[in-house]
């Protein structure tokens, strides 16, 4: 505010009168507009394998039909995680469009919406039907494998697989790492090389948390696995045999560097009563549990 005075017959009286403004504070953002906004897509058909997919554009626009650029938008599938959904950029840009390509290991038909970051639904979606997935069933859990191709010079015929809740399999690199998970192959199903094609490879498995203790040839450290297969280096010898008792030297196995980037390395332990063996074995039941995996069929 400013103030002046008047000054009538002699005297000064004051008075006020608004103040001229000087702010320089910049105007509001622009906010989209759900229906003028829109959501276009590529394909509406699409193969259930993973790898056939689709790009979904969303454009952001005004009430008057601006464009708005830097955006933040999201997209997302009636059916959850069961479709994968991967940004093609964060944010809008100078025309007010974002690209999002999507794919799916599940049959049927899932309708994906998008929404800006302070929550404004866009009123159109967009729907894709997805086939020609895997026609067997298999249930979360099924260790799985390809038929004996009688040649005992191939091994691709004797590599067994888990199958996970992400619609993948995850393969056993050696007898060893199996055995730290089952008993025997008794459970183990056969899938025609045409059906296991449609199922995507996750990675490998790793040891199950507390079941063994490993090192590496180039590295005299002895580790004990836990949880997505992080490696705790038991500093010293009483570590290891508050685990596993005198002979837990008998538990320890060698891993090969080959498969060194299968693993992460976590704080080391200094007291095996820091970290007691039932506990680490109860964090991961499954392999499931182990990789902290997210399921495609809820």
């Amino acid at each position: 505010m400013k103030h002046i005075s008047l000054i009538l017959g002699g005297i000064a009286f004051p008075a006020l009168v608004l103040a001229q403004s000087y702010s320089s504070s910049p105007p509001p953002p622009a906010l989209a507009d759900p229906t003028n906004s829109r959501v276009s897509i590529e394909k509406t058909t699409l193969k259930a394998d993973g790898i056939d997919n689709t790009l979904v554009t969303v454009t952001i626009k005004d009430m008057n039909l601006n464009a708005l650029q830097g955006k933040k938008v999201t997209l997302t599938s009636s059916r959850g995680a069961a479709d994968r959904i991967r940004t093609e950029g964060d944010t809008t840009d100078l025309l007010g469009k974002v690209r999002f390509r999507v794919d799916s290991l599940k049959n049927g038909t899932a309708i994906f919406s998008a929404k800006t970051s302070y929550g404004l639904v866009i009123a159109e979606t967009v729907s894709v039907t997805f086939t020609g997935g895997l026609a067997i069933a298999l249930n979360v859990g099924d260790l799985i494998k390809i038929p004996d191709d009688g040649d005992v010079k191939t091994l691709s015929d004797t590599a067994v697989y888990y199958y996970a809740s992400d619609g993948r399999r995850y393969v056993f690199p050696n007898e060893k790492v199996y055995f730290s998970w089952y008993m025997d192959f008794s459970n183990v199903k056969v899938v025609f090389i045409d059906q296991m094609s449609l199922i995507p490879i996750g990675g490998n498995v790793t040891y199950k948390p507390g079941s063994r203790l490993v090192k590496f040839q180039t590295d005299p450290k002895t580790y004990i696995i836990t949880k997505g297969g992080v490696l705790r280096w038991a500093k010293t010898e009483g570590v290891a045999r508050g685990w596993f008792g005198v002979n837990w030297n008998q538990r320890v196995d060698d891993v090969s560097e080959a498969f060194y980037a299968n693993y992460k390395f976590g704080v080391p332990v200094e007291n095996a009563l820091d970290l007691a063996l039932d506990v680490i074995q109860s964090t991961a039941p499954t392999i499931d549990a182990d990789k902290g995996l997210v399921s495609i069929f809820q």
